[in-house]
């Protein structure tokens, strides 16, 4: 059993990427607190800078100190929106251990790149939204944080047989712009699982074109599709989003499930980044 957060120690919130509403994140803390958790919002989070949070030198200066701060039992962002990408160069994460950093949508290559040093990066809600999230999955979150089993989340088999591989992925934008940088993720025996939100299928398939040209899908195990929110075509098309995406992934040829529970929507189960995993049947499992 692994304990992704000791009971009595406090986590750390920072707000590595967009601004948020103080009312929402208010919401998210009071869940936590609900829990039985200590959260710390940092001093100095909010002092927005165009469509940041704040300056590059005051979020990465949060970042590092929630990390290097030995009292923090997790790291959770606020939001995200855009930003991380940011502050990627240079930050010590080899040096961080094994400490749980929880997150999505823009915090997608810090999570893979923490999971890729050995660290607990769980692709989760951010506090902000965490009120908006169907209640049994933030049960789910807070029992894998306290050792408990994960979830397995269910979905629909579109192609290929049962496959094991380590968990990888998570924002389909965020995968594209890291193409060709050094997070791009390292996809050989992973189990890829990829979400989006707010893009028109045009830029899904030109973004998913660029995954497969950058070799992100040579030698995986599998891929593993979640929620792709306000994607849908336009309304007088007569094809569907599950048209492109069935598509993009057949000629890849390897065994995908795909309207799994998790991503921008209501629905959004945690996933351990880094840790084995299973697809077998309609199911996706994480240990």
């Amino acid at each position: 059993m692994t304990v992704w957060l000791p009971a009595d120690a406090p986590i750390a919130v920072v707000a590595p990427c967009h601004p948020y509403d103080p009312t929402r994140l208010q919401a998210g803390l009071d869940r936590i607190a609900a829990a039985g958790h200590t959260a710390v919002l940092f001093d100095g989070a909010l002092q927005p800078d165009r469509y940041l949070a704040a300056p590059d030198d005051v979020r990465r200066a949060h970042l590092l100190q929630a990390f290097d701060d030995p009292a923090f039992g997790a790291v959770w962002a606020a939001r995200g929106g855009s930003g991380m990408s940011r502050l990627l160069r240079g930050l010590p994460v080899a040096t961080w251990g094994a400490k749980t950093l929880i997150g999505f949508s823009d915090l997608t290559p810090l999570l893979n790149l923490h999971a890729r040093h050995g660290g607990r990066a769980l692709h989760a809600p951010v506090v902000n939204s965490l009120p908006q999230t169907d209640p049994d999955d933030v049960s789910a979150l807070f029992a894998v944080l306290a050792g408990a089993e994960p979830t397995p989340l269910r979905g629909d088999r579109w192609q290929g047989g049962d496959v094991q591989g380590r968990l990888v992925g998570g924002n389909l934008s965020l995968l594209a712009a890291t193409c060709g940088t050094p997070w791009q993720i390292d996809g050989r025996g992973a189990i890829v699982v990829i979400e989006e939100i707010g893009e028109v299928p045009y830029r899904v398939d030109r973004m998913f074109q660029q995954l497969r040209d950058a070799g992100l899908f040579d030698g995986a195990a599998g891929i593993a599709l979640g929620g792709f929110d306000d994607c849908a075509p336009p309304r007088d098309a007569t094809w569907s989003l599950e048209d492109v995406l069935r598509d993009l992934v057949a000629p890849l040829g390897l065994p995908t499930l795909a309207n799994l529970p998790f991503g921008h929507g209501r629905r959004n189960l945690p996933l351990g980044l880094g840790r084995p995993a299973t697809m077998a049947g309609d199911a996706l499992s994480w240990r």
